[in-house]
This record gives C-alpha cells, structure tokens and sequence, in this order.
C-alpha cells in the first residue's frame, strides 16, 4: 500500500477509533444522567477551572523559552509563545500531540529547526516522566496490592522515573541500544544531540516548572469534579494521575479522544466519584485545555506563513 494511502487510513482509523471509545463511555454511563448532572453543575468552579488556563499556558511558555535560549540565548518571549500555542494547534489534531514537532518548529529552518524538534521531544519526555511518577503511586493505591508491595513499587517506580529525568545520559544509552529500526529515526538524533545542552541547574527548573504545569493540570480537574459532585484533593489526584498516565501510555487517538473519557470514568469510579462527574470532568478539561489554546493558536498561522516566505 502507497505511503499516502497508508498515511490516510490511519488518519481516519484514529478519528474513528477516538469516536467509538467515545461513544462506548456513553453507552456505559447514561447520556440524560451526564446532561442533567452538567445542567445543575456549580459553574463558578469551572470559571476558576478556566481562569487557570492562563497560569497552565504561561508555565508552557516560560518552560518553552528557557530550553529555546538553551540553543539561541536571542530568542524572546513571544517568539517562545508563537511556537509554542501553533505547535498545541497542530498537537491537538494528532494522537500524543506528535503534531506539536512540526508546528514549534515551523518558523525554524535548519539547525535551529532540528534542535527545536529535540527540545520538543524533551519537553514530552520530561512530562511523560512526571506523569509515570504520579501514575505508579496512584496504580498502586487504586488496585490496592499489600502494603510492602504499595511501598515497594510506588517508591521504587517513582525513583526510576526521578534517576531518567535527571540522568539522561542514561536515556542516551537506553535509545542508542534499542534494535528497532523505528527508533533510527532523524528525530532520534534530534532529540540525542539536544540532551547535551542539559546540565544540572537546566534540569532542576525543568522538573519544577513540569511538577508545577502538572499541579496546575491537577487543581484544574479537582474544580471541575466539584462541580458537578463534592471531590476531595486525595480522590482527585489518584484518579487525575491514573488517567493522566493512562493517557500518555496510549496515544492511539487524535487529541486523546476517547481515551481519557474512558479512562477518567473507569479510575474515578473506582474511589467512589460518580461516572457522569468523571466524564463531564474529563470533557470540560479537553476543552479548556485543547481546544481553547488550539483555537489560540489559530491566529498564528498567517505570521509563520509570512515568516516562511520572508525567509
């Protein structure tokens, strides 16, 4: 089968995939009972919910600029900021955001270009690797093996994920030895060739700004679950983390559609949290989160166009 034809069955086939997982969570929790708990929703927390995109996008952006004067110390903020909400424009039509690569770095050519895609993907890895954190402890607490295994495995998954973020002289070694043809991917180069320009103290303000974008991330869904049924912070994150990770384990479909519905109503669930608050929950933080910074990003389309054609 030609590449195109290849490239558009799986185009579709995601599309399709994030619409039957979405309609098979609307089959297990009742349609009337989601509407009518979202019409007697307390809406003041999902104003705050909303209010709190600002501060998620502004630790993105602050994140985002600091690895890019990694590479060019000229960079400024809103060229840091442009990058960064087309790349979520792009990111939210593709499954994991893959599409973020190419839209950070769309103004870019060259060199600059490929270091982009490299911090692009550290940024993904960096968040992967605190959401694995979290999900060990949650998976741990949620499925509730024996005490000596619960201490076990939360502290000593959670030390693997620290060591990678911090040593990733180790991931270096780990992808270099992987077999697979998929992972001699240029990108892979990309991504080897920009570790280098970690060091410690660049290490240390990427894990605390990521904890921070991820606590936000968090407050944002614990608002929204008291929306529509009374929530405590332990609940919320257990299940917030679950899902979290669940997600970024399979991005299978475009913009998590499906996936993180279906797994917010089989997590919450668990810990008591009725299945309509989780869905509703869910579905209001993709579109505060997505859908609001992707329609953002929109605007930047024309600038990198006429960027493009300056250049």
């Amino acid at each position: 089968m030609p590449s195109n034809i290849w490239g558009k069955v799986l185009f579709t086939g995601r599309i399709l995939l994030g619409i039957v997982l979405l309609v098979l969570v609307l089959n297990l929790v009742s349609f009337s009972n989601v509407i009518k708990t979202f019409a007697q929703a307390r809406f003041e927390y999902v104003f705050f919910a909303v209010l709190l995109l600002g501060t998620n996008v502004g630790i993105q952006i602050a994140k985002w600029h600091y690895f890019l004067r990694l590479a060019d110390a000229t960079v400024t903020l809103k060229q840091a900021a442009t990058s960064l909400l087309f790349g979520i424009t792009l990111g939210s039509f593709t499954p994991g955001q893959v599409g973020e690569l190419g839209g950070r770095a769309l103004r870019h050519t060259g060199a600059f270009s490929a270091q982009i895609i490299g911090f692009t993907l550290i940024d993904k890895l960096q968040m992967f690797l605190v959401m694995g954190m979290g999900g060990i402890v949650s998976f741990v607490f949620l499925f509730s093996p024996p005490l000596w295994e619960q201490v076990s495995i939360s502290v000593g998954g959670s030390l693997i994920f620290l060591i990678l973020f911090f040593r990733p002289v180790l991931l270096k070694q780990i992808v270099e030895k992987i077999p697979f043809r998929i992972i001699k991917h240029e990108w892979t180069e990309d991504f080897l060739q920009t570790l280098s320009k970690f060091h410690s103290k660049d290490l240390l303000y990427s894990f605390v700004i990521t904890v921070a974008f991820y606590a936000v991330i968090w407050l944002q869904l614990f608002l929204l679950l008291n929306a529509f049924s009374p929530t405590d912070a332990g609940q919320a994150f257990l299940g917030y983390a679950a899902m979290m990770f669940s997600k970024a384990l399979l991005p299978i479909s475009f913009g998590d559609l499906g996936i993180r519905e279906a797994s917010s109503v089989y997590f919450f669930s668990r810990i008591g949290i009725p299945e309509t608050t989780a869905l509703n929950a869910a579905f209001l933080l993709f579109i505060i989160n997505m859908i609001i910074p992707a329609f953002i990003g929109l605007f930047f389309l024309p600038k990198l166009k006429i960027s493009r054609g300056q250049s």
